[in-house]
Order: structure tokens, then sequence, then C-alpha cells
């Protein structure tokens, strides 16, 4: 049987995981599932935004990027999975398949998880539930940590709750031998209430009015749709800097799953 935590913030970080899944729903989770979908392979994580701005210069790669919910100047594209759909065709179709991002919530988790040399480290979101869950099938991983980062690390967000809960349903849907801590219980009850209605509640937490106020009303849309992407996000320590790179898992293991 395998144990599963859902937990908070920087703090919620659980040592004697093997494996963590990292969820931030708006928006960096599904930003980063809907990049690798559409075939970007490498994206370059980092928690300072001097940092992210300077890598993507030396590599002459896009940045996507947020402090604060708002697009600084410096970045071409925002944390934003429908920017990543209209404007990545762009890079993409010059062979242009890497990025870097930086994030207030998602990408300092991620890149604090790196740090800790975890056995595995995963990005999950609503919309690659499923192919997650799977692969979590197969890893044979003893204590899953799914850690949700919340606003700025600080504050509740329904969304990655019902984002952990989504993941939770979709290892019980596949047959997992899973052991729930109170929190997963209740991501999972919080994802089978809103399952009919995600984009509803999406509109009405704190984090998507965020989203509504700076203009992306499509990526609450994105954010809501269940399993549409296939990428499993594989996060690992970036060699030399304070941060991480993700790819897709399917690629990296060549994982054959029935997705």
């Amino acid at each position: 049987m395998t144990r599963v935590y859902v937990t908070w913030f920087l703090k919620g970080l659980d040592l004697r995981s093997d494996t963590v899944v990292i969820v931030d729903v708006l928006r960096f989770s599904t930003t980063i599932s809907i990049a690798l979908q559409i075939g970007f392979k490498s994206i370059y994580v980092f928690p300072k935004l001097s940092d992210a701005v300077n890598y993507a210069k030396t590599k002459k790669i896009p940045l996507l990027a947020e402090v604060n919910g708002i697009k600084p100047s410096e970045a071409e594209m925002d944390n934003s999975p429908s920017d990543i759909m209209q404007k990545g065709w762009e890079y993409l179709s010059k062979g242009i398949d890497e990025l870097v991002i930086r994030t207030s919530a998602g990408g300092v988790l991620t890149s604090e998880a790196a740090q800790k040399k975890f056995d595995k480290i995963l990005i999950a979101s609503i919309t690659n539930a499923k192919s997650v869950a799977e692969f979590l099938l197969n890893s044979r991983s003893r204590i899953i940590n799914i850690i949700c980062a919340g606003i700025g690390l600080e504050k509740f967000a329904i969304e990655d709750l019902i984002g952990a809960g989504a993941l939770v349903h979709e290892m019980l849907r596949i047959g997992m031998d899973i052991e729930l801590n109170s929190e997963a219980i209740a991501a999972l009850k919080m994802f089978q209430l809103a399952e009919n209605g995600l984009q509803d509640f999406m509109k009405l937490s704190e984090s998507g009015k965020i989203v509504e106020s700076v203009g992306h009303y499509s990526d609450i849309e994105i954010a809501s749709m269940l399993n549409i992407s296939k990428a499993i996000p594989y996060a690992e320590s970036l060699k030399d800097f304070k941060g991480a790179i993700i790819r897709n898992a399917v690629l990296k293991h060549n994982t054959n799953l029935d997705t």
C-alpha cells in the first residue's frame, strides 16, 4: 500500500516521501502540462526573476514569467496556458523547443523540491491528472506527497485542493492501493463535488479573480479541462543553478502508458 499525503506550501515538503507531486492549478501546473503537450521538450524553472531572465538570454529561448500575477516586461509570455497555446507554435516552428519559466508559487516550490533530491518530482494539474496517476501506478512509490502551492505559498487556494483531489480520484480509478491522510480525503471529496462545475469553482476562487483581472479569462477555461494533456512533467535539479529542469517523463523514461 502506498501512503498519499496532501500538504500545503513550502513547509509541506515531507522529506520522508520518495515522490513529490506539485499542484498549482492557476497557473503554473497547467501551463507546464500544456507546454509539454504541444511539443516543448525542456522547461527551466527559476525562483528568481533575474536568474530566469539571464538564463533565457544566454540560451536564446523564450521566457514565461509572472510576479504576483503580473507579467514582467522582460518576459515574452505570461505564466499562462492560453499564452503558450497561442504563441508557443511560433517558437516550435523555428525549432526552439525549450522555455524558461518563473512564477511566484509553483515555480518556487518546484525549485525548492529539486534541491532536496527526492526520488521523483512531478507536476500535476486537472489537465493531466490521469497521466500522472498512471505514471505513479508504475513508480513503486511508498510515500507520495502531493503539495498544493496555494496563493503565493501562503494562502489556501480551492483550485489546488480540487487539483489534488483530481489526482487522487484518478489514482483510485485505476486501482492504486493507497492510504490517504485527512487532507487527501478532503481533496477527493472536493473534486467529486466540483467535477461537473470545475470552471465555475475556478471563477469564484481568489486565484480565478486575479487571473480574470489581468485579462486571462481563457486560462480558467483551460485549467478546468480534465485530462486534456497526456504530459507527465518530471522535474530534476538544474546543475550549477538553484532551479529545476522539467521534461516529459514519457520521453525521458520511454514509459509506455495506456493514455
